[in-house]
């Protein structure tokens, strides 16, 4: 029996170097790891939300412009709340990209919100545990734009303070 290169048990990454430079191989179990979570996102509903404990660690953390959850229940009650807020949740992976330890994920959640379609764009980062499992999510999106479109007054008013404070390049 042929032995494989490397052993799912060791480092998530490999490391090697050739003429100087090094380059960093994903093992099968991190490469796994951050494929999971992009069909987990693309696949997200109602009744997958309830695989977060299968996704992440017991203690991890997840941050986003707006929640802040310790635990995979608390994080799993954040993602359920969500589709108790926002109608027709359907999110778009574009790209993943990931190193030893982390990876990111850009993506755009479309929905409905007040009868309105949306789109918001944003970017998670994970890290990972030897297991594969997310030890913490770091979500990044614009949180603005809900404020500028639900309350016309309040849009108004950033919108002119943006215009006020941006950069002048002419």
């Amino acid at each position: 029996m042929r032995k494989r290169f490397f052993d799912l048990n060791q480092r998530a990454f490999l490391q090697f170097c050739h003429l100087g430079v090094t380059y960093t191989i994903m093992t099968d179990h991190q490469q796994i790891a951050l494929s999971r979570m992009a069909q987990f996102f693309q696949e997200m509903s109602r009744q997958t939300v309830s695989r977060v404990a299968e996704l992440y660690s017991p203690h991890a953390t997840f941050r986003d412009p707006i929640n802040e959850a310790t635990g995979s229940r608390a994080i799993e009650k954040v993602m359920e709340d969500l589709f108790h807020q926002l109608n027709n949740i359907r999110i778009v992976v574009r790209e993943m990209q990931g190193d030893e330890k982390a990876g990111c994920l850009l993506w755009t959640m479309h929905y409905d919100f007040r009868g309105k379609p949306r789109t918001l764009p944003g970017v998670s980062h994970f890290a990972f545990n030897e297991k594969g499992l997310v030890t913490a999510q770091e979500d990044y999106w614009d949180a603005s734009f809900v404020l500028y479109g639900e309350f016309p007054i309040l849009g108004l008013m950033m919108r002119g303070i943006k215009r006020m404070v941006r950069v002048k390049t002419k």
